[in-house]
């Protein structure tokens, strides 16, 4: 048996040092100064004076039951730059039992560029999403807004320019929660955010990785999403699918910081938890369905063939950890039983504690210096993750089905 062990320990140890090579990878990338004069600028260093404007932009906003949430939406979308002079907003109503068509037909009223689509009855968001599509032709790039995000007036037109160059796919903005300090819950959820997009999907974009969709505050070009296959209906995380999807069809996905749509995170442990089980079932469901094809696609570089996989792996790291875990409390029953080296434990909590500091202090909007102390908390929600992981992978090996769960977000006001 001891043999046995020790090689599922090296094995482990070998995983471990992979996820951890690449988070140090994404952090030196996210840190290192962009000069103006390279030829590979990123994006938010764009000059918008010299960007063509688009055609057309046809904006969505999947609604179901966000009676309270719409009102700042649609304000916001109003407010944003020129944009009755190229986009078409559609607002759609999937299959909604509260006020949400009647606020949505009430604003739509006399604005000859703005439309209500309101579905019979509910079909999901992706679903929902290739109905507009398939109802509405106008619109060379597709722009979607979840109803709890309030895009800033001019996010619109710095994702926009960046589809200048033919081989973008889709582009992000930055989510930027409102809510950090509302409760433990929400304070982990922002670092969590924080550090997804200001040190992963910044060094994604500019190591040319595919930075993924997020579902908001986000871009398409019409023909990529078609090659893409449109938004796959029952997934729990589309997003995360046509992020695997564009990059198999042969377009970019880009990652701007300095497009930002505010928006809130769960406050409650109870939302947390649901949220982060919804995602974990999402990846599982990408990851059977497109993991093995990404892999055997000659076409994709291996180091993005490698990105992709990792990503649709989601939180296989945590499962990982847990196994190590396994490992080093029989180290300690039986020394030397499997011989795990414990300096892994130093580099799998370090560097993501570091990763979590750079993050705070690179954030757009300067966080507020009181953030820093509850960094103390951040062990227990990262064992709240690891449960969470054994919890939905527990439920993929029983084969209970995947369910959507509406996210937790507090009411999202003026920045």
């Amino acid at each position: 048996m001891t043999p046995l062990l020790r090689a599922l320990s090296l094995a482990l140890a070998v995983i471990l040092l992979a996820f951890t090579a690449r988070r140090v990878i994404f952090l030196l990338a996210a840190l290192r100064p962009i000069s103006r004069l390279t030829p590979h600028r990123e994006a938010s260093l764009w000059d918008a004076s010299r960007a063509a404007a688009p055609a057309s932009i046809l904006i969505l906003v999947p609604s179901r039951n966000e009676s309270r949430s719409l009102p700042a939406l649609l304000d916001a979308i109003e407010r944003l730059d020129s944009v009755r002079d190229r986009v078409t907003v559609v607002i759609v109503d999937d299959g909604s039992t509260d006020d949400t068509p009647q606020i949505a037909r009430a604003w739509t009223d006399g604005k000859d560029w703005a439309h209500v689509l309101s579905l019979p009855a509910n079909v999901g968001k992706p679903a929902a999403l290739n109905e507009a599509l398939a109802r509405f032709a106008a619109g060379d790039l597709i722009a979607v807004y979840d109803s709890d995000s309030l895009p800033a007036p001019d996010s619109l037109s710095r994702l926009a320019r960046l589809f200048e160059d033919r081989t973008v796919g889709a582009a992000n903005g930055f989510l930027l929660p409102l809510n950090p300090l509302a409760s433990l819950a929400a304070y982990y959820s922002t670092v969590e955010l924080f550090v997804h997009q200001r040190i992963t999907m910044v060094a994604k974009d500019r190591l040319n990785l595919a930075p993924a969709i997020l579902g908001s505050n986000c871009l398409y070009r019409r023909t990529a999403l078609a090659a893409a296959g449109n938004f796959r209906p029952s997934l729990l995380l589309e997003d995360s699918d046509l992020t695997l999807g564009l990059a198999r069809a042969g377009y970019r996905t880009r990652f701007v910081t300095d497009a930002i749509a505010f928006t809130s995170v769960p406050e409650t442990l109870s939302g947390y938890w649901r949220q982060h089980v919804r995602w974990s079932r999402g990846f599982q469901q990408v990851a059977g369905l497109q993991g093995g094809a990404v892999w055997r696609d000659a076409r994709l570089p291996l180091g993005l063939r490698l990105e992709l996989l990792a990503f649709a792996l989601g939180y296989a790291d945590r499962l990982a950890l847990m196994a190590a875990a396994a490992l080093t409390a029989l180290d300690l029953v039986w020394p030397g039983s499997a011989n795990f080296p414990l300096w892994l434990w130093l580099i799998s909590f370090g560097v993501p504690f570091i990763q979590i500091v750079a993050a705070l202090r690179l954030a757009p909007r300067k966080s507020p210096a009181r953030m820093y102390p509850y960094l103390a908390i951040v062990p227990f929600f990262f064992a709240l993750d690891l449960a969470m992981a054994a919890w939905s992978m527990a439920q993929t090996v029983l084969r209970r089905p995947a369910k959507w769960a509406a996210t937790e977000r507090p009411l999202v006001r003026e920045a």
